[in-house]
């Protein structure tokens, strides 16, 4: 069996998800440059012959040196932390940047990019030389490599004809190969290859010594960063131009692999993998949101982490489609510490091509959460929290209660009990006309959940969820799907775990008070001592300072980055109200003037009324 090594290269002071398997060799490019002590497992380039000092220039090419130098191997293989080989024996569908695109590294990637050990080597001992997949240059608005290269802002034209000139001097047998590939149609990416040990070391021989000459006749101290990155953007083009080079020869065994681009790689959003602890001990909680409510989403945190166990751990993930990375960042640094850490997933990639519309004042995001049994298969429950709440107690007690079979536990929701009771016969016909449940008292809350994913996964099927979704046909939207599906399955917890806040004592006087009397009692008790306060609906007290349990929510805000944001949001939501005000004032007040007499008493009224309004 061959001796194959693959070299990934990392960015030194970043944590990257890493695949593990025995072919792959990581190395941290730039070593010189490390500021903390390099992780297990973990190569530096800074070791024995190396040019790990030229990487902001050089790029990945110092691990390609370093590896040239310092190692043996019958293949010498190089990608990317975010950037694999497929290896599957059939192509797998592109996105039209020309690659595979994949959400994560994880089992599921794996295993369609082929990713075994036995599976490379069976593949790779089939080659001389492998090379990332060709992108068409017309992809990249050009219309050969050579106008991609000129396109390039920060880069000149004139160090790619400076290469050329070097090659024509030093290696005038490559001097076709390289016209024929700056003027062809097709860009080989990355620097990303596998070669046979004889091959690769004519190719290093010849790329650094271009390199080297290159870096002599060429000052770059006034480039800028990207521009001073160009011995690395020539070395990408001279891999091209060496693959040109030995198809001409027609003596080699060459191919070309799709490459495959990781979306998320940082080690701190990583999903839980098959070595998350499943003892017991670590508690995970998912959350749903966008931009725009990461003030508030914040501030739920806040009161979580306010509340937790030294001996236990809580991993907060939150699905997200754009959440900005300035704002994950302050995440991870305002949360991330011993025995509390959070996690961003993009579930972009899950969402595309869905047609998921919320009601009223519900969000898209709340669709969100029926990814959980397939991105968090690895736990046994999850929790589940909406983001317009607050917490008051350790929610490790919550995720320890048991579920038994059941698929879900929940909090029965009075409001909705309320209006089936008789505040509003509406939702009754609703209720058994549409969702047709066998006992509508049980209809519970979808603000707070556990989630027994095993349960879940060996009875349900998430895409059925979504089929439901697309009907557009339920008033609470998802929540109306997880009471249909679960019916008959989910374990009802104390209310005081999902305790909705009052509308200026509507919801109380006019709704909640119609609910049969046992709901009725166990929402009075929980009011008294909420662990969990769920400001459901429409009034927030991020809108409305004076909302039922808004001291609350502003005691925790207080302490976050937020507090001012919030406010500002505040002042900008009253002087909404106002323009909306006046607006309304205004055209009244111009139909008045049109439609009613002038003189006339009802006129005079209706004028009283404008000024008093005002």
């Amino acid at each position: 069996m061959s001796n194959i090594q693959i070299f990934v290269t990392h960015t030194p002071n970043k944590k990257s998800i890493r695949l593990e398997n025995p072919l792959f060799y990581h190395v941290a490019a730039g070593s010189v440059f490390l500021e903390r002590p390099l992780e297990k497992g973990m190569l530096a380039d800074n070791t024995g012959e190396h040019i790990s000092g030229k990487n902001r220039s050089y790029c990945e090419l110092t691990t390609q040196y370093w590896a040239w130098k310092n190692t043996k191997a019958d293949y010498y293989g190089f990608c990317h932390y975010r950037r694999y080989f497929s290896f599957a024996p059939k192509a797998l569908p592109e996105a039209d940047c020309g690659c595979l695109v994949f959400s994560y590294l994880d089992a599921d990637t794996v295993q369609k990019l082929h990713l075994l050990e036995s599976e490379i080597k069976d593949y790779v001992e089939q080659y001389d030389f492998l090379i990332a997949k060709g992108i068409p240059a017309v992809a990249f608005q050009a219309k050969n490599v050579r106008q991609h290269y000129k396109n390039a802002k920060e880069l000149h034209s004139s160090d790619l004809d400076l290469m050329v000139a070097i090659i024509r001097e030093k290696y005038p047998q490559m001097e076709g190969a390289a016209l024929a590939y700056l003027d062809g149609k097709q860009f080989y990416p990355c620097n990303m290859f596998i070669m046979k040990q004889q091959l690769f070391d004519g190719y290093c021989t010849m790329l650094f010594t271009i390199l080297q000459e290159f870096e002599r006749r060429r000052d770059m101290a006034h480039y800028s960063r990207e521009g001073y990155r160009t011995p690395g953007h020539l070395g990408e083009r001279f891999l091209g131009i060496f693959y040109t080079y030995m198809s001409q020869q027609g003596k080699y065994r060459l191919g070309e692999l799709q490459m495959a681009l990781i979306a998320h790689t940082s080690a701190a959003n990583a999903l839980p993998d098959g070595n998350v602890e499943i003892s017991g001990k670590t508690v995970p909680v998912v959350f749903a949101a966008d931009e725009n409510y990461i003030p508030v989403l914040f501030v739920c945190i806040q009161s979580l982490a306010d509340h937790t166990d030294r001996n236990r751990n809580y991993h907060i993930y939150i699905f997200y489609t754009n959440i900005s990375f300035e704002s994950q960042q302050r995440f991870l640094q305002a949360f991330n510490r011993q025995g509390f850490r959070v996690s961003f997933i993009d579930v972009t990639a899950k969402v595309a091509g869905r047609c998921l519309k919320a009601k009223g004042h519900i969000s898209t995001e709340t669709y969100y959460r029926f990814f959980i049994a397939d991105l968090m298969k690895r736990y046994p429950k999850v929790v589940y929290l909406d983001a317009d709440l607050i917490v008051c107690r350790d929610i490790a007690a919550l995720y320890d209660i048991d579920l038994g079979d059941c698929y879900l536990a929940a909090v029965t929701e009075a409001d909705v009990a309320g209006q089936y009771n008789g505040a509003n016969p509406d939702t009754r016909r609703y209720m058994d006309e549409v969702l047709h449940m066998k006992d509508p008292y049980n209809y519970f809350q979808a603000g707070v959940l556990v989630w027994n994913i095993r349960a879940w996964n060996e009875n349900l099927q998430t895409e059925n969820l979504f089929r439901l979704a697309e009907t557009g046909k339920y008033r609470y939207s998802d929540q109306d799907i997880l009471n249909i599906v679960c019916e008959g399955h989910v374990k009802l917890l104390d209310m005081s775990w999902n305790v909705l806040a009052d509308h200026m004592r509507f919801r109380y006087e006019h709704v909640i008070k119609y609910a049969p009397y046992r709901i009725l009692d166990a929402y009075e008790r929980a009011r008294k001592q909420p662990y969990i306060i769920h400001y459901a609906g429409e009034q927030k007290p991020w809108k409305a300072p004076d909302a039922d349990y808004g001291w609350e929510f502003w005691h925790t805000a207080r302490r976050t980055p937020y507090y001012e944001i919030l406010l500002y949001g505040m002042e900008r939501e009253k002087e909404k109200k106002k323009m909306w005000k006046v607006v309304f004032i205004n055209v009244l007040k111009r139909a008045a003037k049109k439609i009613l007499p002038q003189g006339s008493w009802i006129r005079r009224a209706i004028g009283g009324l404008y000024w008093r309004m005002k």
